[in-house]
């Protein structure tokens, strides 16, 4: 019976299908007349022209395609930036009669899917510095604007993160001409699909989770690649996102290039048709976009903004964004005064003071994009337009800008009655459109600036991956405010909130308020406090339960603050050493700004009766851009921030995964608090609150504002459960091994490798042992981060955590291409580890992966091979012949391509019969008998690959000679001729070629000059020809020997 296997290809012929149900058309890169370094579909491209514009002739059909392919610079961001801004602003093109005409490449009008051309191509060869050749590219006018990476669904050793790595490193070096048009990058396996730009990082790849905007589909698997297809990619999506949604900044050190994610695009729409709908009908009511916290609500306003600006109905709008706080107004400002050329518009400015507001607004005819805080609109502003067509975009709108109304202020004299700061606003623009952006609802909100148009919930945000979860610790008992006391901070918060609360409860409100400041400022409590803090943050570097180290700790007010900074000090002065870097980063390349710092900073305003040394330290608002930056660098060495109240809205550190809570905050203050540690970042699992006050019940009353959505904050409690859950499971699964004396201190260090190694060979005896045991052992190390510190947590538990991911990271060390596994190790057991790994390999320190050349030659040697074979344990010699087989073979194969890969056959032949080797019998002497035999053929393969490396000289050629011998031997046993020519006949042959190779070396980059290649392959062709090698096979052999030439020019480079 036959066996159909599923191939990669098979996988690209249904994604070709499904594009073309969406109305792609497909055609095969192989059945398109160009050359193989042609970019444009010259076809495709000519049809749109005379859809769209009519007749062109050759010459001019030539300088469009020089112009839209010409730009080239060292730089792909460059390359790619300058060829999307050519592409969108299109060409003023002078015809061959003497007259100009503009000329769009894309037609973005309501006959757009009449007019582009649509096609899916796949087998697309592409030569440049090397030949390569992308799954799928995407063409619209014959103008490629995405290329799709596939990996074969129904092979489980590779993934999405591999096609990754091939466009990211591939690709993007050895075609970077094609590689500057792809603009939206695709990489799929079949169980997971994403899309991202060639210059994010590979957790910056998302799902397109919705086809119309309106249903989430949050699905994984084929269903993922439908989704993306049919939303990304229907014809007026992708056009719109071509047009208005990628966003490439005036100015940037970093390459960032700004795809939206799906919310964000869908998101940004519905809130301009409603601007627009809401804009017609008068009403000032833009709408309430409600999202998410950490969402990525700036760049869902700077999409908007794009679309007002330009929007016909509009007729050259006036943007005003608006926030509540400097340092928000500061974080915006940045982002929109860099993406003037993005929002065509080059009238973005900041406004500083209500001189320059009254300077930049009054009587302002059109245009312009102005940021300013809220607070600049003040009962002196009176009437600055009266236009209709201004937006004012409202950041984090239900704190200050939903105040409208009246509001009576009791004394005992009077009442008084005042406004805020939005009422002012609506007078200076009575007839604006007014839009609100919050992560927070309230009534209010709904009210000042109309209806919910668009709602992102925080369920949506973690399923989707645009933020990450949050725990929560509780601090020591003895620290947390007692029940009397944060009821006093609930009714305190009321009171602020209630518009009609007297004099008499707000000033006994105030008292108690007095008495909780003396009490959280309590010196004892601060130094329980202190203490906690600097061992829990100790304790989570030690055990790499933090991604970066980054972490913030809040303060009730700026004294207390002051107090932690000088405890702190006192405690650890080291921290107060100011460096560049962090030490882990000593050596690596740093940012160009970056500043000598502190590893901890007290950032916070002035007050006028700061003591001297206080001033000296908080510095000025200088001083505080100059941190904000130094702790979003990763690589700085500002790893703690001591805050009161800036940087707890609107401030992103992507890294920052702790916060460390002492301060009371109120329901809306408090979601925005903790998102700060809710950003995605590689390696983060989730953010921690270390609750020094008692938040639980402050919590459930601010989610009661999210309609019951998610709580933001797990308990971690449900992290507990899990690392002791998992703990059990593996120590389980281990029970057919003794290892408690590992934790004796009378062991000798010597016994203690021993039980390693021996837990080492127990794990690896039985396949499904070994995965679980893998799979177990990760899960309970990412619980263990979350709880640290835990009281329920024991010492002893503890250590045998450490144990087990002792012996999983030499297992992962064996058995994988790199060691991440590091980052779950404290330095004590990764010190273990490396001797673990250094006994293993018969007492040298032998680091497997990136070997220096003595060290590879030292893999051949007669003594390191019969060290190898003198390990006890079946299992763990098998995984060391193996690792260090495949790195011998990949090291070979820098001069032998061919040979190599004909090694590498051999190696997964035996790697496919150990993997089944539970199959064969359950029984322990057995199964190991097999491994044994299986070493024992990886021994033999070593054997022969040495023997392999030295056969050129018995050959009497080098061993450069010897790879193209091997090219020719190898394509005569193909095609059955071997025979017909002398060994002598392939030895001169394989030396005259390696001389017509050197000649052609002589040119600068030749492999990349089609003209000098063409002669190669001509004087190849004549040699082997003229010697009696077959003229059927020529171009068989010479296609070999261009890539053995590239291959060692590769790595000889």
């Amino acid at each position: 019976m036959a066996h159909f296997k599923y191939y990669e290809n098979d996988y690209e012929l249904a994604v070709l299908e499904l594009l073309e149900s969406c109305g792609w058309k497909y055609q095969c890169g192989y059945d398109i007349h160009r050359e193989k370094d042609d970019i444009i579909l010259q076809d495709d491209f000519q049809e749109y022209l005379s859809r769209k514009y009519g007749y062109f002739s050759e010459d001019e059909l030539h300088t469009l395609i020089s112009y839209i392919t010409s730009y080239s610079n060292q730089s792909l961001y460059r390359s790619m930036k300058e060829t999307y801004k050519r592409l969108t602003r299109g060409y003023t093109l002078r015809r061959d009669d003497g007259t100009d005409q503009f000329i769009d490449f894309f037609d973005f009008g309501k006959d757009a899917e009449m007019v582009n051309v649509f096609r899916a191509v796949n087998q697309f060869e592409f030569e440049e510095y090397h030949n390569r050749r992308p799954d799928i590219v995407l063409f619209i006018n014959g103008i490629p604007v995405s290329v799709f990476e596939l990996k074969n669904p129904a092979d489980e050793t590779v993934s999405i993160a591999d096609a990754y790595d091939q466009t990211h490193i591939r690709y993007a070096q050895d075609i970077p001409s094609l590689m500057k048009f792809d603009f939206i990058n695709i990489i799929s396996d079949g169980a997971n699909t994403r899309y991202g730009s060639l210059f994010s990082s590979y957790e910056f790849y998302f799902k397109w989770n919705s086809t119309n905007g309106e249903d989430y589909n949050n699905a994984d698997g084929i269903e993922s690649l439908h989704v993306l297809i049919r939303g990304l990619f229907a014809h007026r999506t992708v056009l719109n996102i071509l047009s208005n949604y990628i966003y490439f900044p005036d100015n940037s050190d970093s390459n960032l290039l700004i795809l939206p994610k799906y919310y964000q695009y869908y998101g940004a729409e519905k809130m301009y048709a409603h601007i627009l709908e809401e804009y017609e009908a008068g009403s000032g009511k833009g709408g309430t976009y409600w999202g998410a916290t950490g969402c990525g609500k700036s760049y869902t306003m700077l999409f908007l903004s794009k679309r007002l600006t330009t929007s016909v109905k509009l007729h050259k709008p006036t943007i005003i964004l608006l926030t509540d706080r400097n340092d928000l107004d500061e974080q915006l400002s940045d982002d929109f005064e860099n993406a003037k050329e993005y929002l065509v518009d080059e009238n973005s400015v900041s406004i500083p003071n209500r001189k320059k507001l009254l300077e930049k607004l009054a009587n302002i005819e059109s245009g312009g994009i102005y940021l300013m805080t809220i607070q600049k609109f003040s009962e002196d502003i009176s009437l600055l337009s009266r236009r209709r067509n201004i937006i004012c975009i409202s950041d984090e709108a239900h704190r200050t800008q939903t105040n409208t109304e009246a509001k009576y202020v009791i004394s005992k004299s009077a009442a008084k009655k005042t406004y805020g700061f939005a009422k002012y606003l609506r007078d200076s623009f009575p007839n604006a459109t007014y839009v609100g952006f919050t992560g927070t609802p309230i009534d209010a909100t709904l009210r000042v600036f109309g209806e919910v148009v668009v709602q992102y919930t925080m369920k949506q945000s973690l399923d989707d991956g645009s933020t990450v979860g949050i725990a929560r610790l509780p601090g020591p008992r003895e620290v947390q405010l007692d029940e009397k006391m944060a009821q006093a901070c609930d009714e305190y918060y009321r009171l602020q909130a209630d518009a009609g609360a007297n004099e008499y409860q707000i000033e006994k409100s105030k008292k108690d308020m007095t008495n909780l400041k003396i009490i959280l400022g309590n010196p004892d409590r601060l130094d329980v406090v202190v203490k906690h803090f600097i061992w829990h943050y100790e304790k989570r570097c030690e055990e790499h339960a933090t991604v970066n180290g980054k972490a913030m700790f809040v303060c009730y007010d700026r004294e207390i603050a002051w107090t932690v900074y000088n405890k702190v000090k006192a405690l650890r002065p080291g921290w107060f050493v100011k460096r560049k870097c962090a030490p882990e980063y000593e050596g690596s390349h740093l940012d160009r700004d970056a500043i000598e710092v502190e590893k901890i900073a007290l950032v916070c305003t002035n007050g006028k009766n700061d003591p001297a040394e206080m001033t000296a330290v908080i510095g000025d608002s200088k001083t505080r851009k100059a941190y904000a930056r130094a702790f979003k660098d990763d690589k700085s060495n500002l790893k703690i921030a001591i805050v009161v109240d800036m940087w707890i809205t609107g401030f992103d550190v992507p890294s920052m995964d702790t916060m460390y809570l002492d301060k009371p905050v109120e329901t809306h203050n408090l979601i925005q608090t903790i998102s700060r540690v809710n950003r995605v970042f590689k390696g983060k699992q989730e953010g921690l609150i270390v609750d020094y006050i008692g938040l639980e019940g402050a919590i459930l009353t601010a989610m009661k504002l999210y309609n019951g959505d998610i709580t933001p904050v797990n308990g971690i409690e449900t992290s507990l459960v899990v690392f002791k859950d998992f703990l059990d499971r593996i120590i389980q699964l281990m029970h057919g091994y003794d290892y408690s004396a590992f934790f004796t201190e009378s062991i000798s260090p010597l016994e203690r490798l021993t039980i390693i190694e021996k837990g080492v060979e127990y794990v690896l005896s039985e396949k499904t042992r070994k995965d679980n045991f893998m799979g177990f052992t990760l899960r309970c190390k990412k619980a263990f981060d979350v709880c640290i510190g835990h009281e329920q947590i024991t010492d002893q538990e503890v250590e045998q955590l450490h144990f087990f991911l002792c012996v999983r990271s030499v297992i992962f060390k064996m058995t994988a291409g790199d060691t991440p596994d590091a980052t779950l190790m404290n330095k004590h057991i990764a010190e273990l580890v490396n001797r673990a790994i250094s006994s293993t390999y018969s007492g040298k320190e032998f680091n497997f992966d990136e070997q220096p050349t003595d060290d590879i030659q030292m893999l051949f040697s007669d003594e390191f091979i019969e060290k190898l074979k003198k390990i006890p344990y079946p299992n763990t010699k098998y995984q060391a012949l193996v690792k260090l087989l495949k790195r011998a073979i990949k090291e070979f194969g820098k001069t032998n391509r061919l040979k190599a890969i004909e090694f590498s056959k051999k190696l997964k032949n035996v790697i496919d019969r150990y993997n089944s080797r539970n199959t064969i019998s359950d029984v322990e002497d057995i199964i190991n008998d097999v491994v044994d035999n299986l070493s024992e053929e990886l021994e033999k393969i070593f054997n022969d690959l040495k023997q392999e490396k030295q056969s050129f000289e018995n050959l009497g050629i080098t061993f450069e000679e010897k790879a193209f011998y091997d090219i020719l031997i190898a394509v005569a046993e193909k095609y059955g001729f071997k025979e017909q020519l002398s060994e002598d006949t392939y030895i001169f042959l394989a030396q005259e070629i390696q001389k017509l190779v050197g000649n052609k070396s002589k040119y600068t980059d030749w492999t990349n000059r089609q003209d000098v290649k063409d002669e190669l392959y001509a004087d190849v062709a004549k040699l082997l020809k003229k010697n009696g090698y077959p003229p059927k096979t020529i171009d068989v052999a010479y296609d070999e020997i261009m890539k053995q030439v590239e291959n060692y020019k590769q790595y000889a480079d």
